[in-house]
């Protein structure tokens, strides 16, 4: 017999080959067999085989509404969104897929596909009413689409454009009306179908609103609310199908695999076995059926929902202005065919599903089989299976070995690259011969041998279990779709499982691949990651070639089309571009999601050479990742030449995260870059500037706009071109320099920008030392406050906070109006902010990382140039914690650990989109929820701001009761820094006014106004008391009411006395700021300072009466003369002399004049036994003492006065003082004249 064979029949020999055919000839394996039935069987026979049923055995209704959906999403990636054309392009063509006949037939099929998939009949009267609703939303598109038929004909017809409009809002209101008719309670999941393609009709139909409204006479107010109402259902259809999708994937998986075996219904399992034969090889077929009943959910469900609603994004032509080139990577899986070794559905998900990987292209597979064993008709048996892939663009692949048994491999089988679209297999029991078909090779690549009609038993009889296997052999075609050709699908990977078979007489088992399952990918991914120059190409991140780093693929949510590349810190993946045809610019666009906040690395590499930039990431998401989880970044344009080598982008993690990358897309630019990038700062510039004002007339700010915002519009403006838009950038300047004005002008705040030379002072900012105004930070647009920590002087253990602050004067406030509090906050640690009015309103301790850094040119005059490329640090992820009471949150916001009073909560105020001249993201309001605490002195602490979008950003609220311009108390401003370590840069700090109060606010302030007053009445009588106190202890020092003479018997505990009520006088110095230097007066500061002054003045005046120098110690040893014991301590507010040892002593000599009389008046306490002695002597006459001991009146804890008077003989006198034993400490030694008693009595 020739062994060289030329007609369709192609099967390969056990030799590899690069051809796609192993060995170079065409041969068969099986021209030996005369047994075999399929030696002349040409393709037809085979066809008509396999006509008998696919592998799953599904019905007609589920193979229809599976190639229905499929044809769908062909549709919509072939037309990529075209931006351009007529109404009703894409409307038209899916009505004639979901009515091709005029009936609901496909709708019922959808319905019939999914009960059939979960086993759950929907309820006949929710059907009947869902059929009734689709046929009326087919009525309702009919009469719009003959509306748009007719104005196409006549483009400026009003009547027309009016009929539109009208036929318009009726189908789009039929069908919203309807949507819930879709969702009925219990009978989700078999209606997803329904609701999904019913969705796919609301979406472009809201997309035909906003696209061509204007076309109509559609206002433009109403077109933007048709694409608001457009993104908030593509946000709500997608979460709602992935979610019931979930649902049913479940219920699939706890699905029992109840099968009759006798229905016939699965193709590969005979019909007409004995009752023996399927009693034994039952268990190696129902777990088989458990997971393919799991599986065929899984992979129908994605053809028919998931791949639709991956395509919806889409539909927006905010984002989508252009025909897009789009790619569907998820990888599916037909049934899996044959038996396995009794594994359950767990296991076997484990075995054949492969983890999620970057998108890889099938090279080889190859088949390896071993010796025959006694069965029937000893064909040969797989014993594995290996398959060679490679990445996307990637001259490297590798060999996986899919499947292995025990035994010895004696031939395989191999099959080199080709674009597999249908496989067919033959077997009894398990598949014995495939037959792999490419679009255009009629009769397929053979593999294996088909089954014998010989008899003899089942593969797990062990004995006595004959069958006939002729009869029990089956012929199964499988692919994706059940279609013919061309193939939606490509093969991508082959996979399967063993069994262990035990035959008559052989006393051991026997190992082989039992069944097999093939894995499918989507033809229309690109095998080359092809730019086209005049669509938005979307590249996946899982066409990447490489990952670095920590860089992992995980499970997509559903509705991306794929699977999804996961960067954390660090991770990076690479992907590589072809050669471009043509010379071309592109906007590159990459669509994410992060569950931090971090930073995003782009790279373009070409040949060694690469250009990169950094930009930040917000965070996205924080549990599962639904629709609104992905956002888009926009990065640089980049210009491809078909010179180019080996370019690729590469897409790196330099901080935070996780970063979640889904795709990146190429928007292609309508001529030069240079043309484009200035296009570009003009439009941004200008949308930063119409996002200042309320209006067009641009007279009035948006109350969310902060003071940066208007600065950073100013960067923008600056750098609009005047190459190309001098004019327009006159205009600009203009606008943005009134919004700046008018920014000021609301600020309640004086010099909140710090721009002005009069910053600090009498109408300004109150500051401690080395607070200053610098203009270094590129962050800013000008100049800045610059906060250092806490001063500690060298020789003192104080420390002393640095401080900035500035009431807002009543005058300025309205009764009953909420005022928002606004700063950016270029970096910080400990820092405080205080606004309070009735209380401490507002009080957070704000740490900011400082992760916003980059370097500007400089230009000629020395200052920063905006307009050129910035040379970027990497930015570290914000990361901020809770202190103390406060902890963090999942919701941006603190929890306080203490209960708050509803008098006390404040939100974050209103917020806006930062512009920044850098491309960094904009900056969300945030901050925590302070502790309702009105007393400083408590101990208790303020509240971290953490957790937060973006903490460079803060704005609070504070409210005000009826204002008072006498009680005047205003709004008190404050930052503060208690620790030395430190720091913070700060500027555009405001306050504005917001809006009146009503209702539940306007209720809680009066609350509060009133507590307040009630705690001020309290505050009064507790200062009245201390005044009171202290004001009668001085009176009681002075002889008339000028203050200018003390009385004679003051002492000078007296005087102490006085001081230290003066001290008790509450409220001096305002309690957040209290210890800071210069200090900051509180509501009785002005008192304090005068009675302090009063009793400094009585102090002087003693000591001026006084003829001992130094009497009250306060100098220390100073004029005494002492010994090495005797010390001077402080107690209380002033010194004492103390003398602990008998040895100890201390005089001093003075000169008098002898013709007056004097009085010695000591102040002292003895502690102990013995006694405590001062002598006072001349030259002339007896010594004399006063002597105190621990038996004087009054002695316990406090000091004695004792008086002497004398009467010298000569002008020199000494006085002596000393102790027997014990301790005696003296607080002081007065020795006055006589004759100034009698004058000041």
């Amino acid at each position: 017999m020739a062994n060289q064979y030329q007609n369709e029949f192609e099967i390969l020999d056990a030799n590899p080959s690069k051809d796609p055919i192993a060995n170079g000839a065409l041969r068969y394996p099986l021209a030996t067999s005369p047994e075999s039935e399929l030696q002349n069987m040409n393709y037809k026979d085979w066809m008509d085989m396999c006509a008998v049923g696919n592998s799953t055995g599904e019905s007609l209704s589920t193979k229809d509404a599976v190639v229905t959906s499929i044809n769908i999403t062909s549709y919509l990636l072939s037309v990529g969104f075209p931006a351009a054309g007529a109404a009703f392009g894409i409307l038209g063509a899916l009505l004639g897929f979901l009515w091709p006949t005029n009936t609901q037939e496909i709708w019922q099929k959808f319905m019939n596909a999914v009960e059939e998939l979960v086993d759950q009949k929907i309820e006949t009267f929710a059907r009947n009413q869902a059929i009734a609703r689709l046929a009326g939303i087919h009525g309702v598109l009919k009469d719009y689409q003959g509306a748009v038929n007719d104005l196409n004909k006549d483009p400026n017809n009003p009547l027309l454009q009016e009929i539109t409009r009208t036929q318009f809002i009726a189908a789009e209101t039929f069908i919203t009306g309807s949507m819930p008719l879709f969702q009925v309670v219990g009978q989700e999941v078999p209606m997803l179908t329904i609701f999904t393609e019913a969705a796919n009709l609301h979406l472009p139909l809201l997309r035909d609103g906003v696209t061509f409204g204007a076309s109509w006479g559609v206002p433009v107010e109403t077109r933007n609310r048709y694409q608001l109402e457009l993104e908030e259902n593509l946000s709500k259809y997608t979460d709602y199908c992935v979610n019931i999708y979930n649902i049913g994937l479940q219920q699939a998986h706890k699905l029992p695999p109840n099968y009759d075996y006798r229905s016939g219904k699965i193709p590969w399992i005979p019909p007409n076995l004995s009752n023996s034969s399927y009693s034994r090889e039952i268990p190696y077929w129902n777990p088989v059926i458990d997971w393919n009943l799991y599986n065929n959910y899984r992979r129908d469900m994605t053809l028919m929902v998931l791949d639709v609603v991956a395509l919806w994004p889409m539909y927006n032509p905010k984002l989508y202005s252009k025909p897009v080139k789009s790619e569907l990577t998820r990888e599916l899986y037909s049934e899996l065919i044959g038996q396995n070794n009794m594994e359950d559905q767990n296991a076997i998900e484990n075995m054949i599903v492969r983890p999620p990987h970057l998108f890889t292209w099938l090279d080889t597979m190859k088949f390896g089989f071993q010796s025959p064993k006694p069965n029937p008709g000893n064909q040969r048996q797989y014993r594995d299976i290996q398959v060679v892939l490679h990445k996307t663009n990637d001259n490297n692949s590798w060999e996986e070995t899919t499947v292995s048994c025990y035994g010895t491999r004696t031939s395989e089988t191999v099959l080199n690259n080709a674009a597999y679209g249908r496989v067919e297999l033959s077997g009894a029991f398990s598949p014995c011969m495939l037959r792999f078909y490419t679009p255009y090779n009629g009769g397929g690549y053979l593999v294996g041998n088909d089954v014998p009609n010989v008899t003899a038993d089942t593969p797990h009889a062990g004995g006595g279990n004959l069958v006939n296997y002729g009869t029990a052999r089956w012929y199964i075609g499988t692919e994706i779709p059940y279609s013919s050709l061309p193939h939606n699908h490509r093969l991508s990977y082959v996979d399967g499982c063993s069994t262990w078979f035990s035959y008559p007489g052989i006393g051991n088992t026997f190992n082989w691949v039992s069944s097999f399952v093939f894995a499918w990918t989507h033809n229309n991914v690109d095998p080359n990651n092809t730019i086209d120059p005049n669509k938005i190409t979307q590249i996946p991140a899982v066409k990447g070639y490489g990952l670095g780093g920590n860089a992992t693929v995980i499970r997509g949510p559903g509705s991306t089309g794929g699977d999804l590349v996961q960067l954390p810190n660090p991770g990076s993946v690479k992907i590589q571009l072809p050669v471009a045809s043509k010379s071309q610019s592109y906007r590159v666009r990459i669509r994410y999601a992060s569950s931090g906040n971090g930073t995003l690395r782009v790279v373009k590499w070409n040949h060694g050479y690469y250009s990169h930039a950094y930009y930040n990431v917000s965070t996205t998401y924080s549990s599962a990742l639904t629709y609104n989880s992905f956002k888009y970044l926009e990065s640089y344009a980049i210009t491809m030449y078909p010179a180019d080598n080996d370019l690729e982008i590469w897409l790196e993690n330099s901080g935070g995260g996780p970063i979640i990358i889904d795709k990146i897309e190429f928007i292609p630019i309508q001529g030069t870059l240079a043309e484009y990038e200035a296009d570009q700062s003009l439009e941004k510039a200008r949308k930063a500037v119409n996002a200042l004002f309320t209006n067009d007339v641009k007279n009035v700010l948006q109350l969310k706009i902060t003071d940066y915002e208007v600065d950073q519009a100013a960067n923008l403006v600056e750098c609009v071109s005047e190459e190309f838009h001098a004019q327009e950038k006159m205009i600009l300047l203009d606008q943005v320099k009134f919004a700046k004005r008018l920014s000021q002008s609301r600020n309640l705040l004086n010099y909140g920008d710090f721009e002005s030379s009069d910053w600090s002072g009498e109408n300004g900012w109150r500051t401690s030392s080395h607070v200053h105004v610098a203009a270094d930070n590129p962050i800013f647009k000008g100049r800045y406050l610059h906060m250092p920590g806490a001063m500690s002087p060298q020789f003192s253990n104080n420390i002393y906070p640095t401080y900035a602050y500035q009431k807002v004067d009543e005058s300025k406030l309205k009764s009953y109006t909420r005022y928002l509090v606004r700063g950016f906050v270029g970096n910080s640690k400990d820092l405080e902010l205080l606004v309070e009015r009735y209380g401490k309103e507002v009080h957070v301790e704000m740490d900011v990382q400082n992760d916003i850094q980059y370097t500007l040119p400089m230009n000629e005059c020395g200052g920063f140039d905006r307009c050129k490329p910035a040379s970027y640090q990497e930015r570290l992820p914000h990361t901020c914690t809770c202190k103390n009471a406060a902890v963090a949150h999942t919701d941006c916001q603190c929890k306080d650990k203490v209960n708050r009073t509803s008098a006390d909560v404040y939100t974050n105020g209103l917020t806006s989109r930062g512009m920044y001249a850098d491309g960094f993201p904009s900056h969300k309001s945030c901050g925590c929820k302070n502790q309702n605490s009105d007393m400083y002195q408590n101990g208790t602490h303020s509240h971290k701001s953490c957790g937060c979008k973006d903490p460079h950003v803060f704005t609070y609220h504070i409210d005000t009761g009826c204002v008072d311009p006498e009680e005047n108390v205003g709004l008190f401003f404050a930052l503060k820094i208690a620790s030395e370590n430190g720091i913070a840069n700060i500027d555009n700090l405001e306050i504005i006014e917001a809006q009146p109060l009503t209702g539940e606010a306007l209720a809680r302030v009066k609350k509060r106004e009133q507590k307040w007053k009630h705690e001020m009445a309290q505050k009064r009588l507790q200062t009245e008391k201390a005044v009171q106190a202290a004001k009668g202890a001085i009176q009681n020092l002075f002889t008339n009411a000028q203050q200018t003479q003390l009385k004679h018997k003051t002492l000078f505990p007296e005087i102490l006395n006085a001081g230290r009520l003066v001290q008790h006088i509450p409220y001096v110095h305002h309690p957040f700021l209290s210890g800071a230097l210069p200090a900051v007066p509180g509501m009785n500061f002005d008192r304090f300072q005068q009675f302090s002054f009063l009793v400094e003045t009585a102090r002087g005046l003693y000591e001026q009466r006084n003829f001992v120098s130094n009497g009250t110690f306060s100098a220390g040893i100073a004029n005494w003369n002492a010994t090495d014991g005797v010390t001077v301590q402080p107690e209380g507010p002033t010194s004492v002399l103390v003398l602990s040892n008998w040895s100890d002593k201390t005089f001093q000599n003075l000169r008098l004049d002898p013709d007056r009389g004097y009085v010695l008046r000591v102040t002292a306490r003895k502690e102990g036994a013995g006694k405590g002695t001062v002598t006072i002597s001349d030259c002339a006459a007896s010594p004399e003492t006063l002597t105190f001991t621990s038996c004087d009146e009054n002695t316990s804890g406090t000091f004695v006065t004792k008086t002497l008077e004398i009467f010298p003989d000569t002008d020199r006198i000494r006085i002596d003082i000393g102790e027997t034993e014990g301790t005696f400490r003296v607080e002081s030694v007065e020795l006055i004249c006589m004759e100034q008693m009698e004058d000041n009595r």
